[in-house]
């Protein structure tokens, strides 16, 4: 049945024996958000928007259900909309229902609340034809369908069953939200919760504006969708569900940057820019000291900076899936307070204790280099698009720009200005404001008066560089900038620090005792020193990338399920990954991640993929794969049968094999003699085992598997792991579970890659770049025995694996080749010392 039709049956019924209603509750007293309903959205109220979503359902009547108390306020609203308005009791919702009713004499009713302005009205009408199918021969008191986001949905019931359960009940639970009435006492009422179709099904997403962070993001999905044009129709469900997957709804940033006075205006402007551009907030505090602040708020509303995008408190942290720092230097409350609350990205971080922060990443080069950054990136400045050509650069300098930010907190703008009129060079000095401008003019020497000009701050100055020969600046974005556009670069050390950055990168820098006519002069003589070569194309921008970044996961100790970034320090930083080890159980493991794409273990990955990255299929590879099984399951079945003997064991063991793939181990055990049980989340590994090898195996993630169920065995002499422990990011269920499935006295063995070997050791940050994005946990040797511990196994052997002598760095420097002895030698070293790039664990149940 079409809309067309349903609309047709609900006619047909509004003028026959039964009458459907449309009620849409509302107060002004909400406790978290009060007065929404008449909060502005895209030019109309938030009750607005409700009241045209359900206008759009074809029914007899429209009741807007207030309080009186709220009535002054909303009923012209409802006038204005063509609604009618009724007015009841406050805190009895139930009740406002049922007076509703009697007063239209509905038969049927459909329920919204008026603080949802994304309802799926196509829903609600699909939902009102399920309602009416089933009337006929399996009739509804109350129906709604479940799966919708979280305020995009509306509920529907029978009228005269609402009366009657409204009478029944003196809950006052029952009574506040009308619909308990009935489905809290489904002994006497039908109700009916039907999985939403699955164009409608999203319960991942919220719509409703309860909160002060719901009703920013309804914000952010009306300008995502309709920018500054007033919003007419209400969204279609399509519609909706596509704005609420656009980065900046779906991934929500918070901007913090440096706004206090002697920090410069280079921190705000950067923040402010790329709030424009990907539509994100930015904190300003109520006690920003920045001289610029105003003047650089108003050229970012002019450029389309909504108001509601600068944020005065931190209050409300938990809405942002990152914050961004831009500060001169994060103290140590500030840290700790964005942390606690908030995956952090840190830019340009001038601390050098950044733990706290799960990403670092330097756009200025920094001069601390042992200081552990995921990314330094000077590609990302901004390239200013005009440059001067190759003929300018061959002429004598002649003019020049001196700028030093918004500040100039080091007053370096008179002296530079002053050396360079000494030596005849036509200057122009900005400042930040007329009355520095004012004050610059009287103090400079009246014979270098025709040399100077002072002007106020330039809008999109990078674009105007190439018209001087000659930028005199400080270390930051504007020498990278005037260096692209091919301009001569002198830089002025405002502090040691930027002296010494700015020598690092290959700019000529003067500290301010040194910046003097004389000096200027020797630097002019040899002016093709002040040029710097383009060092990396640039291919990305910081808007671009720092929105690839946002949508990143942060990730807890897998072991402890612990997020105390205060106390889990960083191990490695690299481009997409940055790794911690756990304080309580020293686990190495991946506290913030790129998201990217997940690995399906369908068959292109045991085929096509496995093929690229070893040359021959999985398949092909089966023989060698299954020999290592053969060598394992020995392991396994010495010290299983060993205690068994002694025990007076006997009968057939048996064994789970988790991530059995296409059950190479599995293989390997039944020809050991042991009863074998496959599962793996592979639905293609997990055929190929049933079929071909006609072993037991069951597709399900673990720990989630019912084995008792599956196979009829609840508990195994062994569990094993192959290379499968390092993909869980809750290794503590995990490893519960592999606890409760092991017999005692039974066997629990798994191989990973190690932490403590040869690559970890010596090739560290290789060795952090090669983990593959799904090993989520690093074991190392000296760590295990506790872990297990915790979960009542004991470590009783330990085979390390992996064997590589050519990585140790003596090899590498000497060129040892495959059989020489120096090489026989590192290999037994590796062996003996257990320094081998993975490890297999063999441990019993206690």
């Amino acid at each position: 049945m079409n809309l067309k039709n349903i609309a047709a049956k609900i006619k047909k019924l509004a003028t026959g024996k039964k009458k459907l209603v449309v009620i849409v509750q509302c107060r002004m007293s909400s406790s978290r958000l009060p007065g929404k309903a008449l909060m502005p959205l895209g030019g109309k109220t938030v009750l607005e928007w409700t009241l045209a979503s359900m206008k759009k359902i074809h029914a007899s009547e429209y009741y807007l259900a207030v309080d009186v108390a709220s009535r002054e306020a909303l009923e012209p609203v409802a006038k204005k909309c063509g609604w009618n308005c009724y007015a009841g009791s406050l805190e009895d919702v139930l009740d406002r229902f049922c007076s509703v009713i009697k007063l239209s004499k509905a038969d049927v009713v459909v329920r919204a609340t008026a603080d949802n302005p994304f309802l799926f009205y196509e829903a609600a009408q699909e939902m009102i034809e399920e309602y009416f199918s089933r009337e006929e021969t399996d009739p509804s008191d109350y129906l709604t369908y479940s799966g919708l986001p979280h305020g995009s949905g509306v509920e529907m019931f029978n009228a005269h069953s609402l009366l009657k359960a409204a009478e029944e009940t003196d809950d006052p639970y029952d009574h506040e939200h009308v619909g308990p009435a009935l489905y809290n006492h489904t002994d006497r009422y039908k109700c009916d919760f039907i999985k939403a179709p699955a164009k409608y099904n999203h319960p991942e997403y919220r719509t409703t504006i309860d909160t002060r962070d719901d009703y920013h993001k309804a914000l952010e999905i009306v300008e995502e969708i309709s920018g500054q044009e007033p919003v007419v129709e209400p969204y279609r469900t399509e519609v909706i569900l596509k704005a609420l997957e656009i980065p900046a709804v779906k991934n929500p940033v918070l901007l913090v940057p440096s706004v206090k006075k002697g920090q410069g205006t280079g921190h705000l402007r950067r923040c402010l820019s790329l709030a424009v551009e990907n539509k994100w907030d930015v904190y300003i505090p109520s006690d920003a000291d920045l001289p610029q602040l105003e003047n650089l708020l108003e050229a970012a509303e002019a450029n389309g900076l909504e108001k509601y995008h600068v944020i005065k408190s931190l209050d409300e942290l938990s809405y942002y899936s990152v914050v961004i720092t831009d500060l001169f230097k994060t103290d140590g409350a500030m840290a700790a307070k964005l942390s606690s609350k908030a995956t952090v990205i840190a830019m340009d971080e001038g601390n050098d204790d950044s733990d706290y922060a799960d990403y670092v990443l330097d756009v200025l080069p920094s001069a601390n280099h042992n200081r552990i950054v995921n990314v330094s990136a000077p590609h990302l400045i901004s390239r200013p698009e005009k440059k001067r050509s190759v003929e300018q650069k061959s002429t004598a300098l002649r003019n020049a720009l001196v700028v030093l930010g918004g500040e100039d907190p080091s007053n370096l703008t008179m002296p530079a200005v002053i050396a360079l009129a000494e030596n005849e060079i036509y200057v122009t000095a900005i400042v930040p404001k007329e009355t520095e401008q004012e004050r610059f003019e009287k103090k400079l020497p009246e014979h270098l008066s025709k040399f100077v000009k002072f002007s106020l701050p330039v809008d999109n100055l990078k674009e105007k560089l190439f018209n001087y020969d000659l930028i005199v600046t400080h270390y930051g974005f504007t020498a990278f900038e005037a260096a692209s556009a091919n301009c001569a670069v002198i830089l002025l050390g405002t502090t040691p620090l930027h002296v010494e950055l700015s020598e690092n990168y290959g700019f000529k820098c003067l500290a301010p005792s040194q910046i003097t006519g004389s000096r200027v002069r020797e630097l002019l003589e040899n002016k093709e020193s002040l040029y710097m070569e383009e060092q990396v194309a640039n291919t990305d921008t910081l808007a671009e990338f720092t929105a690839r970044l946002s949508s990143g996961n942060h990730f807890m100790c897998p072991v402890c399920q612990k997020n105390d970034v205060s106390k889990n320090k960083v191990i490695a930083r690299i481009p997409e990954r940055t790794f911690r080890r756990c304080n309580d159980c020293g686990m190495i493991y991946i506290g913030w991640t790129v998201k990217e794409k997940q690995t399906e273990y369908n068959r292109a990955y045991f085929f096509e993929d496995y093929e690229k990255q070893y040359g021959k299929t999985y398949l092909d590879d089966y023989a060698s794969i299954k020999s290592q099984c053969v060598r394992r399951i020995g392991q396994i079945d010495f010290l299983y049968r060993h205690r068994g003997r002694r025990l007076g064991k006997s009968v057939t063991p048996s064994v789970l094999d988790i991530g059995c793939a296409m059950g190479p181990f599995l293989s390997a055990a039944n020809d050991s003699g042991w009863q074998v049980f496959g599962a793996d989340i592979s639905q293609d590994a997990v055929d190929y085992v049933q079929k071909n090898l006609n072993f037991p195996a069951v597709c399900t993630p673990f720990p989630e598997g019912n084995f008792e169920t599956e196979f009829g065995v609840g508990k195994f002499d062994a569990v094993t792991m192959w290379y499968v422990i390092e993909h869980f990011q809750n290794l503590d269920a995990v490893l519960k579970k592999v606890s409760e499935l092991v017999k005692p006295d039974g066997i629990f063995a798994f191989s990973t890659p190690s932490g403590s070997g040869v690559s970890a050791r010596f090739n560290t940050r290789t060795f952090f770049e090669q983990s593959p994005s799904d090993h989520f946990s690093i074991w190392e040797l000296n760590r295990v025995k506790g872990i297990l511990a915790r979960y009542g196994f004991e470590v009783i052997r330990i085979t390390s694996t992996g064997i590589h002598p050519e990585r140790f760095p003596v090899a590498k420097r000497k060129g040892l080749k495959p059989g020489s002895l120096r090489f026989k030698l590192l290999a037994s070293y590796s062996r003996m010392f257990k320094l081998g790039d993975t490890f297999e664990i063999y441990c019993r149940k206690k």
